[in-house]
């Protein structure tokens, strides 16, 4: 079972050639990460508890949505001072353009699911 996992950990470092990181840059990358993890989370809680009208959640998902920004801040450092970056890798981008998609995404889930009735 041991080995199971480690391969899986493994495999993530790999992809994430954490290795190769330096500390800010591990920072950076977590960060952008937490908040597009955070931003995910609650607009997929928000999807299963719709309450169509309700402007009080309206207004606190539009300021989860806000957060895309600092993401994307974060995700921009990351990725000019990641050794992918330097050395013309694949999956340099990954983090900018799924926060992208995120800006996009969500805003749209915002004002679909609590538009007046």
């Amino acid at each position: 079972m041991e080995k199971a996992a480690d391969g899986r950990i493994g495999i993530l470092r790999g992809w994430l050639v954490w290795e190769r990181r330096g500390r800010g840059n591990k920072v950076l990358l977590a960060i952008s990460v937490s908040l597009a993890a955070f931003i995910t989370g609650a607009f997929v809680w928000a999807i299963f508890n719709p309450v169509p009208g309700d402007y009080s959640r309206y207004f606190l998902l539009t300021w989860v949505w806000g957060l895309c920004i600092p993401a994307l801040l974060f995700g921009m450092a990351e990725w000019k001072t990641s050794p992918l970056r330097k050395g013309r890798e694949r999956g340099r981008y990954w983090v900018l353009l799924y926060v992208g998609a995120l800006l996009i995404v969500t805003r749209a889930l915002n004002m679909f699911l609590y538009h007046a009735p």
